[in-house]
């Protein structure tokens, strides 16, 4: 029963008040979703992309989606990612992974995009984008080392919870203090890769050098695991205490960033008003929609 009214509490939250979409309908966003996956194509990919088109019609901004998701993972184009075609948006979202097929001056142009203002929106997967970029890893706040709760584990039904670090944020002022959930959640690279030290500071995920180190001074973190309260059995590596944040915000020049690992399985992005809520809020929390 108290689940139920979570629930319906989530949903009422997510609905938009008729006046509420007419003031947001005159002053839409526009929001570029790239899927490219370049290490790893998450099966959620596609629902991600849907969900969040149809989540803008009432949240406030529209979407442009590239299906990047279905290119072969070798022959990724992103051949259109040019200074003049981001100037159209007001926002990137990025599901993305890998050493992305992109030039210098393409990577430059993504940062100086977010720093002069505009939103930068990471799910899941992104911290796994760009690791031979590390500007790139200032803006989304860090680097993917390696998962908490494996994926085998996420089928299987296994859930972690969640602290809320921040209350007051657009995405997660609808949770209260915790949030258990059934998903895999990251650990983050803590230092920078030496060739005297091969195997350290290397993703799990396409063995990649992590080249800027997460740190909390970097970023403001609105959700970590709580490992005090969470059942750590079965999970190699993490320590009781421990410091894993799982979403965060970053002010990155001036614009916004917002990052959540979150979003690893198709259902979620479809069946879960909790979840939604977390995302549409980071999301208009990045566009400037929300404070």
């Amino acid at each position: 029963m108290k689940l139920l009214t979570s629930l319906a509490l989530v949903a009422a939250l997510v609905a938009v008040r008729p006046q509420q979409a007419a003031t947001q309908q005159n002053a839409r966003k526009k929001l570029l979703f790239l899927t490219h996956a370049g290490l790893y194509k998450h099966s959620s990919l596609g629902p991600a992309e849907k969900a969040v088109a149809e989540w803008g019609k009432a949240g406030g901004f529209d979407v442009t989606t590239l299906e990047g998701y279905k290119q072969d993972s070798a022959k990724l184009d992103l051949s259109m990612i040019t200074p003049e075609y981001l100037a159209q948006f007001d926002g990137l979202m990025l599901m993305t992974n890998g050493n992305l097929p992109l030039t210098d001056a393409q990577k430059a142009g993504i940062v100086d995009f977010v720093k002069n203002g505009k939103a930068l929106i990471g799910a899941h997967c992104a911290t796994l984008t760009m690791y031979d970029y590390p500007p790139f890893g200032e803006i989304m706040g860090g680097y993917y080392l390696r998962s908490i709760i494996p994926t085998n584990q996420v089928a299987e039904g296994r859930i972690g919870l969640l602290k809320v670090e921040d209350t007051n944020s657009p995405a997660t002022k609808m949770l209260g203090s915790t949030w258990p959930l059934n998903e895999e959640f990251y650990e983050f690279g803590h230092g920078v890769w030496d060739a005297s030290k091969p195997t350290e500071n290397v993703s799990q995920v396409g063995r990649l050098h992590i080249l800027m180190p997460f740190n909390r001074s970097r970023v403001h973190v609105l959700l970590s695991l709580d490992t005090d309260r969470m059942d750590l059995a079965g999970l190699q590596g993490v320590v009781k205490g421990g410091d894993y944040p799982q979403s965060w915000t970053v002010n990155a020049g001036r614009g916004r960033t917002f990052y959540t690992t979150l979003g690893h399985r198709d259902d979620i992005w479809s069946t879960d008003p909790v979840f939604r809520a977390h995302v549409t809020g980071g999301i208009r929390w990045a566009l400037g929609l929300e404070n």
